[in-house]
């Protein structure tokens, strides 16, 4: 290795030159052209007595180690055109006093590490390649290569520091070991045409540090951006501004980016793929996007990534699919009506926004979250519009509202998987006369309204509604083999309105919420299956609710509130209402007078189980009613004569009020089920009936018990006074008055 000074001022650099070259500053001339181990000076000593001077780079070879530009005392330029210079060891511009017009292009081919690239604000205006096994440089200021001119990494480390690389044009496309080293520097790339960015080929490609990218030009030349399957540690970020006309990248499925910024873009986005973003994503409000068939991918393994679309459509689909991350909307998302909106792992935050979408599909066990916050989901699309089937690991938080959109007749599927009462979503129905497939077989959902659905609504299977339901009148039911229909909600009241719409067969209505209520809105109609309570507080809130096969009661805590409502079982079962599981059951009267009316035209029973009914209970049937075990009731009435009640034998009926009555010649028969006695108990007060016919009863409790006069005595009776009762004291209905 040697040292060679360049003397003597103006001067060609080439393989026979050896006038301009000494081995010290100053020194006399004739020493050998430098070769790739000798390191070159340009100093003060280099244009003695001769002011600016020329070093023209022309024959080969122009090999040196260091190149050093500094110390000059007259203005030098390095000229020259499409001849090489290789740099083996380091490179240093001065600031002043130093040009370039050399046009050339630069090779830096060290094969170890600690070389510097300081050209203090002077421009390259050729290809830079850096080239060397093992090789790093390191920018010791911003380095600019202007003229629209390429930057190479073929091998080694290339590593920025905290400044920025102009460029023209950016490649890095070989499977050789090669790292760009970003630090809090950025590369910049202002090219006009072609691929303007190309580094397909990662294989041996590092990055680190801020990895940050920026693509600036306004002219409108198409251009093209190719990245590669960069891994998520290894992406870089791009941000991309100006006109640019019609911009291509992520153009394979394959390609990768960390955050893309289209802030400023003017431009078109177009692609045959839409790649992986593994940061943010901002459109800007002025670029344009072209429609693209495959999906662009949210990949981020951590933090929050943030998506802003600036009220741009995105018309191609969308998958998130990172696990441990989360993607977060900074403003509405729409995407095309036929679209899908996909999450695969990691948390989808929709913040306070909507994301709109054809389909949204969210159905396998990985660990994954939708993060509602008090946005919403609205899907406009027909087909599967809506599925999470397989909830596995599936987590929902915020208001969980699902928006189904569509205003056609094509058919419409959404499939919600076993969603626990704090996961379930909420769905709106807002317009189309489709057929309606919802919810799948063992579902929960939470609020359900169909206002403004005009078609057929079938339901598979049994599923759980842990909130509102609210029918629609213009819509129908449809539903398919065991729909069921299980109100599961354990605080606050829910509401159900069903807008005269009846529950066909095979509907069974279960209400089982532990700590729920569930208040009726309007008159409520199972047709032809039961309607259980298990739990919670059935609220009739002065409604009817008509049970066609049963009502039912089964283990657990339950409530039934009348408030001035009525239960009309019109079933002739003897199990037309069966309190079976009478443990942990109540009954409250609230405001107005609560019934159960048995409007069978045959023969039905009332299991009471031996509880306390806060209600009347009505016989509003002709045939024979049924009363087993002992039970307590607010009233007995009757809206129908001739009929018949006849208690369970050896039981025990209590009332506040006792109101059956038939007429004349449609008597109301009282009697025991079998050949032997009942009891019925009224504390005080007294009973005034007619035109019964008694049997096998005991009356007692206090109260006087006439059965009046046009009453029939069967026999076997005590307690019972066939007469009228008499007139209360003080009547005056006969009286004398003396004068």
């Amino acid at each position: 290795m040697a040292n060679r000074y360049w003397i003597l001022g103006t001067g060609t650099w080439d393989a026979t030159n050896t006038v301009n070259w000494s081995d010290s500053s100053g020194g006399l001339g004739g020493f050998s052209v430098p070769t790739a181990a000798d390191n070159v000076f340009f100093d003060a000593n280099s244009n003695v007595g001769t002011g600016a001077f020329t070093v023209t780079m022309a024959n080969s070879p122009r090999v040196c180690n260091d190149f050093t530009a500094s110390g000059l005392d007259g203005v030098m330029t390095l000229a020259g055109t499409a001849i090489g210079l290789t740099v083996s060891g380091s490179l240093t511009f001065q600031a002043t006093n130093f040009t370039r017009t050399y046009t050339g292009d630069t090779i830096f081919n060290a094969t170890t590490t600690g070389k510097t690239v300081t050209t203090n604000g002077v421009a390259f205006n050729g290809t830079v390649t850096f080239d060397g096994v093992g090789g790093g440089w390191t920018l010791g200021n911003a380095l600019t290569n202007a003229g629209g001119r390429s930057t190479v990494l073929t091998n080694g480390t290339l590593d920025l520091s905290s400044y920025t690389l102009s460029t023209g044009f950016f490649s890095s496309s070989n499977s050789n070991t090669r790292t760009i080293a970003f630090g809090t520097g950025q590369i910049t790339v202002s090219g006009t045409s072609a691929t303007i960015w190309n580094t397909p080929i990662v294989t041996g490609l590092t990055t680190t540090g801020t990895q940050v990218v920026n693509i600036t030009n306004a002219t409108g030349t198409s251009r093209t951006i190719v990245v590669g399957s960069l891994s998520e540690a290894n992406s870089i970020s791009f941000n991309i501004s100006g006109a640019l006309g019609t911009l291509t990248m992520l153009n394979t499925a394959s390609e990768t980016v960390r955050n893309l910024d289209f802030t400023g873009f003017g431009g078109t986005l177009s692609a045959t793929s839409t790649g992986t973003i593994y940061g943010n994503l901002k459109f800007s409000s002025g670029m344009t996007l072209t429609a693209i068939g495959s999906a662009m991918t949210f990949g981020a393994t951590s933090g929050t990534q943030q998506i802003t679309t600036n009220a741009k459509t995105i018309n191609f689909p969308l998958t998130f699919n990172g696990v441990g991350g989360t993607f977060q909307l900074q403003d509405a998302l729409t995407m095309g009506s036929t679209r899908t909106a996909t999450l695969t792992n990691g948390t989808l935050d929709i913040q306070s926004y909507t994301l709109s979408t054809g389909l949204f599909s969210s159905s396998n066990s990985n660990t994954r979250t939708i993060a509602f916050g008090t946005g919403q989901i609205s899907c406009a699309g027909t087909g599967t519009a809506f599925t999470v089937a397989n909830s596995t690991n599936l987590t929902t938080t915020g208001t969980q509202v699902v928006n189904v959109t569509s205003t056609g007749s094509t058919a419409i599927t959404v499939n919600v998987g076993g969603l626990s009462e704090a996961n379930s979503i909420s769905f709106n129905f807002t317009g189309g006369t489709y057929a309606l497939q919802f919810p799948s077989s063992g579902a929960g959902v939470k609020n359900v309204n169909f206002t403004g659905y005009a078609g057929a609504w079938a339901q598979n299977g049994s599923a759980t509604f842990y909130g509102n339901l609210t029918l629609a009148s213009g819509m129908s039911l449809a539903p398919t083999t065991g729909a069921s229909i299980v109100f599961g909600a354990t605080s606050g009241t829910k509401t159900i309105t069903s807008n005269s719409i009846s529950f066909p067969s095979p509907y069974d209505i279960t209400f089982n919420g532990v700590g729920g209520t569930f208040q009726l809105q309007d008159d409520l109609t199972v047709l032809a299956n039961s309607v259980f309570l298990i739990n919670g507080t059935l609220d009739l809130n002065g409604k009817t609710l008509t049970a066609a096969t049963s009502f039912r009661t089964g283990a657990g805590t339950k409530n039934l509130t009348f408030n001035g409502g009525t239960i009309i079982c019109s079933a002739a079962t003897t199990t037309a209402f069966n309190n079976s599981q009478p443990t942990g059951f109540t009954t409250t009267a609230g405001t107005g007078t609560g019934a159960i009316s048995m409007t069978a035209a045959t023969a039905k029973t009332f299991v009471g189980g031996g509880s306390t009914f806060n209600c009347t209970l009505n016989q509003g049937g002709a045939g024979a009613l049924t009363i087993t075990d002992s039970n307590t009731f607010s009233n007995i009435t009757n809206t129908v004569q001739p009929a018949s009640i006849l208690f369970t034998a050896a039981t025990t009926s209590t009332f506040s009020n006792f109101s059956l009555s038939g007429t004349s010649g449609n008597l109301i028969t009282i009697g025991s089920v079998t050949a032997a006695s009942h009891t019925l108990s009224k504390a005080s007060g007294t009973v005034s009936a007619d035109y019964l016919s008694i049997s096998r009863s005991t009356a007692t409790g206090g109260a006087g018990w006439y059965a009046g006069a046009n009453s029939t005595n069967g026999g076997n009776n005590s307690g019972w006074i066939f007469t009228a009762p008499p007139a209360p004291s003080g009547s005056n209905s006969n009286f004398l008055v003396f004068f």
